[in-house]
């Protein structure tokens, strides 16, 4: 039994090493899209105080070179938009597939009880639920009512 552990240690190490890069490499996305979105925010509020300043004088080119510019700006902003949602679902994704990944493994451990492997298992839901947060934190999602407790 004690040289299962050992490897069973290492084995996690290393998926925690490579699920650390892979989420790394998202967050770094997500920021850089983040980077995006804000710079798209002042593009359209830009283009939005060109068609502001529209005057009775303006000419027909002017308003429509305004109304283009909104709609650049908008159309760009809601491509980084849903690019930033995949980012975030992505995330989510990942840490699920490597928290069932995790189940797995205890679940074929049969030397350990159920309080070990439950030990095991809610240190490793920490960071499924994190970005099950920050997936919902973007949405405006009721959240369900506890359930009542078994007697």
């Amino acid at each position: 039994m004690k040289s299962i552990r050992p490897l069973l240690a290492v084995t996690t190490a290393m998926v925690a090493l490579a699920v650390g890069g892979c989420q790394q490499n998202l967050n770094e996305q997500k920021a850089k899209t983040e980077k995006l979105i804000c710079g798209q925010l002042a593009e359209a509020g830009q283009a939005l105080e060109r068609v502001a300043a529209l005057k009775p004088t303006s000419t027909v080119g002017e308003a429509k070179a305004a109304d283009q510019a909104l709609a650049t700006a908008l159309t760009k902003l809601e491509a980084s938009q849903e690019k930033l949602e995949n980012l975030r679902l992505k995330t989510f994704k990942a840490q699920l597939r490597t928290f069932r990944g995790e189940v797995q493994r205890v679940s074929q451990n049969k030397g350990i009880t159920l309080e070990m492997a439950a030990n095991l298992l809610k240190a490793k839901a920490a960071p499924v639920i994190a970005a099950r947060q920050a997936l919902t934190a973007e949405v405006d999602c009721p959240e369900p009512a506890a359930a009542p407790a078994k007697p």
